[in-house]
């Protein structure tokens, strides 16, 4: 007679419990085990000992060589006086299209004219960034209301970097120009 297998399927608890006494055997027994435990490494704690010296040739990350990245001024009338730091290349124009795809199509849309995904739930909606109005702007003024203006949150003034806004000017830009075809 096949005893275990009829034990297994009817009464599965009754093998259940030695399995799991088994297994909290085994990891208890876990500190006696022969491999190094974390608070056994060495580490260097705060205010422990003297810091490594670092090694020479090595970017910083703190201090005068790392300045804050560049800001725009508060208001939209000093903004209008900055000028674009970036040449309208055609790679400029292509970074631009590429920023404008990270940070701006979403509401937007894929020409600039407000119609994006996103932007449609919004109240106003998204401004049409081909308009005259828009295209009328100072470089500067446009770099500044693509953070600060009307509808937008003051914290996409640290997501999306200035050097990157100057870019989205330039596409912004050429998106507007009527094509010759």
């Amino acid at each position: 007679m096949r005893l275990y297998p009829l034990l297994w399927h009817r009464r599965p608890r009754l093998w259940a419990t030695p399995l799991g006494v088994a297994i909290a055997l085994g990891v208890s027994s876990q500190p006696f085990s022969c491999s190094p435990r974390m608070v056994d490494t060495p580490s260097i704690k705060p205010f422990e000992r003297k810091m490594p010296e670092m090694p020479k040739n090595l970017v910083p990350f703190s201090g005068p060589a790392c300045q804050a990245p560049a800001r725009l001024p508060a208001t939209r009338q000093a903004a209008t006086r900055v000028p674009n730091p970036v040449k309208p290349t055609p790679e400029a124009v292509n970074l631009g299209r590429i920023y404008y795809g990270y940070y701006c199509i979403h509401c937007h849309g894929p020409s600039g004219k407000g119609n994006g995904t996103v932007g449609g739930s919004y109240v106003p909606e998204p401004t049409v960034l081909t308009s005259p109005k828009v295209q009328a702007m100072s470089d500067g003024a446009l770099c500044w209301s693509m953070v600060m203006g009307l509808g937008h949150e003051p914290v996409l003034d640290s997501t999306v970097p200035l050097e990157r806004r100057w870019y989205i000017v330039h596409y912004l830009r050429a998106v507007a120009r009527p094509s010759r075809s």
